[in-house]
């Protein structure tokens, strides 16, 4: 039977990280899997010009309705609804969370729900937009969750969710299927932050261990942590909170970055270091362990069953533990190669070609 399947691209116009990068490279291992009863179809933004990672067989459509735009929920269904007149198409999968009205099937993706949770995070444009997330789980005929934690948080939130409704498929490594090597540090070596600055990733418990090493002088002489991302919408920013504690001539703001910068700053970091209070999948580690660069994360949300025993863990709030954990990695070169390998042989298990198998089999049943 073929599965005439349309995916909702539409955010990628505006972002090109997180969701955006999930619907990436599902569209491109839903079209690597050459199955020849999918019929895949793309909608995108109809100023959206960045068409080269689109693949060969997928048909392109375009929506007048831009993401997350205040009337999404009156013009998109709408345009669905003409679209369909057009081009059939029995299902709609929506990688944003929020599912749009209309007589066909409906999958979404929920990446995490930390914005349910503490809604202070939010802009009053997402808090609009998210908001409508209990009614879009409700509306779905399938819920792909990230992850296990990720699925157990729906059921928790959302309570009379249907067990039978919420599937879990873990993403993977944008490198995961191709890139995988040895990590290659560089002198003077670094560690690296990877992600928004935003409360929830805790850079105020990372700056505070460097604080505290360099109070006991143990902070190594040549220590620096790269930090790398955007400055989220909430919470006080890197510079700032470094200067107060005395550590702003140890770390070096790298802001965002194209992937093969990414790529390259993952190989040569001495460590990664994701002291996060909450991941809906922590994409960041399992990014890391696949270049074998390894891993310090807290034991918060999804990162242990992301990271297994691949990784040293610490609470997220537990300060002397996170300093111990660096300077065992720091000093210690059979500790390093050890939990590097470890992360290669974990990451293994994370694959694009593996997710997009398990969704389709959600897009058949």
């Amino acid at each position: 039977m073929m599965i005439n399947l349309l995916i909702d691209a539409r955010l990628m116009f505006y972002r090109k990280a997180g969701i955006s990068q999930y619907t990436r490279h599902l569209v491109q291992a839903l079209a690597n899997l050459n199955e020849a009863a999918l019929r895949l179809n793309i909608l995108l933004d109809r100023r959206d010009q960045d068409l080269a990672w689109l693949p060969k067989q997928a048909h392109i459509f375009r929506a007048l309705t831009p993401a997350h735009h205040r009337f999404e929920s009156i013009t998109l269904p709408l345009e669905l609804a003409l679209l369909q007149l057009r081009q059939p198409f029995q299902s709609l999968h929506s990688p944003d969370f929020i599912m749009a009205r209309g007589r066909f099937k409906k999958i979404i993706t929920v990446h995490d729900l930390y914005f349910m949770q503490h809604p202070e995070v939010m802009s009053a444009d997402g808090a609009r937009y998210y908001g409508r997330v209990g009614w879009s789980v409700a509306q779905a005929d399938a819920v792909i969750a990230v992850s296990e934690f990720t699925r157990r948080d729906i059921h928790r939130l959302l309570p009379s969710t249907p067990a039978y409704k919420v599937h879990v498929v873990h993403e993977a490594a944008a490198a995961a299927d191709h890139l995988i090597g040895a990590s290659a540090s560089v002198n003077p070596p670094y560690a690296l932050f990877v992600g928004t600055a935003e409360p929830r990733k805790n850079l105020i418990t990372l700056l505070t261990a460097l604080a505290r090493l360099r109070e006991q002088s143990r902070l190594p002489e040549q220590f620096k942590l790269r930090i790398v991302g955007a400055q989220g919408w909430a919470g006080d920013t890197p510079q700032r909170m470094a200067q107060t504690l005395g550590v702003s001539d140890v770390i070096e703001l790298v802001g965002e970055v194209d992937h093969a910068r990414l790529h390259t700053l993952y190989c040569q970091a001495k460590m990664l270091l994701l002291p996060s209070h909450y991941e809906g999948f922590g994409l960041t580690a399992l990014e890391a362990m696949t270049l074998g660069t390894p891993v310090i994360c807290s034991n918060a949300g999804s990162l242990p069953e992301i990271v297994g025993d691949a990784a040293l863990l610490h609470d997220p709030l537990d300060v002397a533990t996170l300093g111990e954990h660096i300077l065992r990695l720091w000093h210690h070169t059979a500790l390093h190669n050890d939990y590097a390998q470890r992360g290669l042989q974990r990451a293994q298990l994370f694959s694009w070609a593996r997710a997009a198998r398990e969704t389709l089999k959600i897009y058949t049943q």
